[in-house]
């Protein structure tokens, strides 16, 4: 078990019939189960609040193909694009781009995010310049943070090979998957699970 990064593509019509919806939105992303719990109203607002509405409103359908995720290598991933463990700078900090919740929404390790349409853009056409050499230019275990990054205790451990390979994979599926947004002009929801 592990932290995996998981991105939906979307419209942003389908992003905003989401917005401050936490119940559509966990449905949403987890169709299957129902993983939302509403918040307890405190004490005063029991006494005092007035009843909440309930939500009807259609949760959007999802597509075929919508999703994928990219596994525990997300962090070497976000590292080796743009240079940093923490959020990062540019177009190829997508990883890193977890300051637009879409809706209060906590799925146990943090609220599902927006990644715009315009951002998704931005990536795809710097992702794409970047040969395989110039993805893992960043990967030398000897000088990266490897105690800040997630698995780096793996390489730590004499496997910087697996990780190495592991990341490209990732890389590869994340660059394809970001161009098929771009491509359909999509915004992206990304949570971890």
């Amino acid at each position: 078990m592990g932290i995996a990064y998981c991105l939906v593509r979307t419209s942003p019509d389908v992003v905003e019939q989401l917005r401050e919806r936490p119940k559509a939105l966990a449905k949403f992303l987890y169709p299957d189960d129902d993983v939302y719990e509403a918040p307890k109203p405190r004490l005063l607002a029991q006494l005092f609040g007035k009843k909440r509405a309930l939500d009807t409103r259609p949760v959007p359908a999802r597509q075929d193909g919508d999703e994928t995720d990219l596994d525990k290598s997300w962090h070497f991933v976000h590292y080796l694009l743009c240079g940093d463990t923490g959020r990062g700078e540019g177009p190829l900090a997508l990883i890193g781009q977890d300051q637009h919740p879409l809706a209060d929404l906590d799925l146990g390790l943090g609220k599902p995010n927006v990644i715009s349409a315009a951002s998704v853009r931005a990536f795809s056409e710097a992702s794409a310049a970047l040969s395989d050499e110039d993805f893992l230019q960043r990967f030398q275990p000897d000088v990266m943070p490897l105690n800040d990054l997630y698995l780096g205790q793996v390489v730590q451990r004499g496997e910087a090979d697996d990780i190495r390979e592991y990341a490209l994979e990732n890389f590869h599926g994340l660059r394809d998957f970001v161009r098929q947004a771009a491509d359909r002009d999509e915004a992206l929801i990304t949570y971890y699970c």
